[in-house]
């Protein structure tokens, strides 16, 4: 670790157990996007909620391409409103790992710059971690709402970067999923799970 000078968190199944209800959220998610025109039988049975999200941005990207913000923007909040739904649900039982406070305090001590960069929502991210006394480790907070694209896209860590003023060689992503590893591969930083 002599090489990083700043160490970056997944959120959900990273520093706290992941709860969000995905058997519930993806159809109703789907629902929407079939509503608003879109062919859902092209993107898989079931999709994951990464590729629901982040088709939802290429859709509302075409949108107003073709001027029709406002079409776009009734759909992004009605999706808002769904994936907010259910971070609240999920903060309900979200636990931090045994470990997370005393691997947070010795890295803060041993002079690492942290930060969060999760795909749930910025009430979520900022709500747990304050009610579990975690959100005074963190230097940076990313989190839905402070990108257009979800990881494995390397938007959100790419932002970090910026934000930390550091290359991605001097960063170490911590994540649980595949997402969250193409997402640190594909910014050029080294990543663990």
């Amino acid at each position: 670790m002599n090489n990083f000078e700043a160490v970056l968190f997944d959120l959900d199944g990273t520093l706290v157990d992941f709860q969000w209800d995905l058997d519930e959220a993806i159809p109703e998610i789907c629902a929407i996007l079939s509503d608003a025109g879109m062919d859902m039988a092209r993107y898989g049975d079931p999709p994951s909620y990464v590729s629901l999200f982040n088709l939802t941005r290429d859709i509302t990207d075409q949108w107003i391409n073709r001027d029709a913000l406002e079409d776009a923007r009734k759909l992004l909040a009605k999706l808002d409103d769904v994936y907010n739904r259910y971070d609240q649900d999920a903060m309900k039982r979200w636990q931090p790992y045994p470990d997370t406070r005393s691997t947070l305090t010795r890295l803060v001590k041993e002079g690492f710059r942290l930060g969060v960069v999760s795909n749930c929502g910025r009430e979520a991210v900022h709500g747990i971690l304050a009610r579990f006394n975690l959100i005074d480790f963190f230097e940076i907070i990313l989190s839905r709402q402070d990108m257009s694209r979800l990881k494995p896209h390397p938007e959100s860590l790419g932002l970090a970067l910026k934000t930390l003023s550091l290359s991605p060689e001097k960063v170490l992503f911590v994540g649980d999923s595949i997402n969250d590893i193409l997402a640190a591969d594909n910014t050029g930083m080294a990543a663990c799970f």
